[in-house]
């Protein structure tokens, strides 16, 4: 079965995640404020259509988990990541927080742990181990601990205001943003200019370390973004060691918030999806206010001037360019950019002192982190972060499979969830390679292949070129055999023309870097039966994609 609340009949999953994404500010509102009357939850449970029981409820969830899936209707079965303490344990470890730790009286981690041991034992249940309180207490969030101890002005200080952003810590907010490089790369094997490929970095705004980037010849989208959080997200150190980087890059940790502008890929649902189930909160930044990114903006100013000194440059304007020619000049593969990039931040921008915190970035992280005894919150799942960023589209497992763009797809797993009734799903996807769908079930995320094996990878880009190409074709029928047939004729026009054009040469890189790089990893698979003794599902006809 499937056992993801994002992966089950579609209508159900798609309701209850609106519902918990409404829900979220009114309950972060009374979590964080510091004080709470039953009027302040009867007024918001008018708001949101709710009974005031089931307020209470929802806000015992979310004062120890703050993520949107913590306040999700869940379907049957167990959900990955959901908490496997008992319920009446985790009864004991709530109402301990609320009436033991959230007081004035401040006690530490290890008194509310003595204090939940004392209680589980008078009632004779098992006590639970420190490790899970402290799990509890990461969920807090730092303004409603603050809120509920010291008061109002206390949970203030935890808070951005206008013109200065009050952190203190690393990872209590990230800035990130894309820019094209001032730089003209060249395609790998002929030496030709391709254009300039876009850049998307993180900063920390606590220490001001950079904290991931992403390079790819893709505009930005919701895929560049989930990339370069989950680069700042994951460890570093095999990384650089495979790119042969000799330097430190400690910065990791899931981010209590991320700030950014209002572009689509930061607006889009996926994106918003990704980090509620993250319990990362978004700050969007004001429209006609581009100081509330200062920081990230003077980040990418700063990587820029550097890039001025790479041959290849194309300046900030053409007026500072002048007679310089940036395509003859040009010498650097994506790769070779990427690495260089690479190297400038870890062995120097890192290790500058900063203008504004008076050392370098490397060393306020490491302080923020040794010094406050502060540990980064890290991902329960780190394989599923590239999982959370992937778009999603829901489809119906039909006697054939799934079809998704008229291309047909299969797994032998599928079987048993067309058995059993569950067939609206949502399914994923990687726009760089739709060779694959990808579902998240009991056993993990699983991938469901082409249904014939034989096709080759496309892209989404690829995919819509076929179809513009056989509607100019006139086509009167368009299905799974002509759009692979019109996608490899658009392959061997880009082959032939790749001397000849840089939009073409930049057309084959992208797809060869595409397919190397696709964002979700391949899970295990069993062994493939031949193609031809795929027989269809056994069952009814299911509901199929509508053309």
């Amino acid at each position: 079965m499937v056992d993801d609340p994002d992966m089950r009949p579609t209508g159900g999953a798609e309701e209850r995640w609106r519902r918990a994404l409404e829900r979220q500010p009114e309950l972060r509102k009374l979590v964080e404020a510091p004080s709470r009357s039953r009027a302040d939850v009867e007024t918001a449970a008018t708001r949101l259509g709710l009974h005031i029981s089931t307020l209470y409820r929802l806000l015992r969830r979310f004062e120890v988990d703050r993520t949107a899936e913590a306040i999700t209707g869940r379907a049957r079965g167990w959900c990955p990541g959901r908490s496997r303490v008992p319920a009446l344990i985790e009864t004991v470890i709530d109402a301990a927080i609320q009436d033991f730790f959230l007081t004035k009286q401040a006690p530490s981690a290890a008194a509310l742990h003595r204090e939940i041991e004392l209680r589980c034992r008078a009632t004779g249940l098992a006590t639970p181990a420190i490790s899970t309180v402290h799990r509890r207490l990461r969920k807090l969030g730092r303004k409603t601990v603050a809120g509920r101890r010291e008061g109002r002005g206390a949970a203030e200080a935890q808070t951005m205001r206008p013109g200065a952003l009050q952190i203190d810590r690393p990872n209590m907010l990230w800035q990130i943003d894309h820019s094209p490089a001032d730089v003209v790369i060249v395609d790998v094997e002929t030496r030709a200019p391709i254009g300039r490929p876009w850049v998307t970095l993180v900063i920390d705004v606590a220490s001001r370390v950079i904290a991931g980037l992403h390079v790819s010849l893709e505009d930005p989208s919701v895929i560049s973004v989930g990339l370069a959080l989950r680069h700042a997200i994951l460890d570093k150190a095999d990384a650089l060691r495979e790119r042969e980087v000799a330097a430190d890059w400690p910065a990791f940790g899931l981010p209590d918030g991320v700030h950014s502008d209002n572009g689509s890929d930061f607006r889009s649902a996926t994106f918003q999806r990704a980090c509620a189930n993250l319990g990362i909160e978004i700050d969007y930044r004001p429209l006609g206010a581009p100081r509330y990114g200062g920081h990230i903006e003077r980040l990418i100013g700063t990587a820029q001037q550097e890039m001025h000194l790479l041959p290849g440059t194309t300046f900030s304007n053409v007026s500072q360019r002048g007679d310089y020619d940036s395509d003859g000049s040009a010498a650097l593969t994506l790769d070779e950019f990427e690495t260089w990039l690479w190297r400038f931040i870890a062995s120097d921008y890192n290790m500058r002192i900063h203008s504004v915190t008076g050392r370098p970035p490397l060393v306020a992280w490491r302080c923020g982190v040794d010094g406050q005894g502060f540990a980064p919150r890290r991902p329960s799942d780190p394989e599923r972060l590239a999982f959370e960023f992937l778009p999603s589209v829901p489809r119906a497992i039909t006697r054939q499979g799934v079809v998704f763009n008229r291309i047909h797809y299969y797994e032998p797993f599928l079987e048993p969830l067309f058995d059993t009734g569950d067939r609206r799903l949502l399914v994923r996807y990687d726009p760089r390679d739709l060779s694959r769908l990808y579902l998240a079930t009991a056993q993990g995320v699983q991938s469901i292949r082409y249904r014939n094996l034989a096709r080759p990878p496309m892209s989404l880009w690829e995919l819509r070129a076929a179809r513009r190409r056989l509607a100019a074709e006139g086509a009167a029928h368009v299905n799974e055999d002509a759009l692979f047939e019109a996608r490899r004729r658009n392959v061997e026009l880009v082959g032939r023309a790749k001397s000849e054009t840089r939009r073409q040469r930049r057309d084959a890189e992208r797809r060869d870097r595409g397919y190397a790089a696709a964002l979700a990893p391949d899970p295990p698979q069993p062994d493939p039966e031949p193609v031809a003794s795929l027989g269809p599902i056994s069952g009814r006809v299911g509901e199929i994609e509508q053309w």
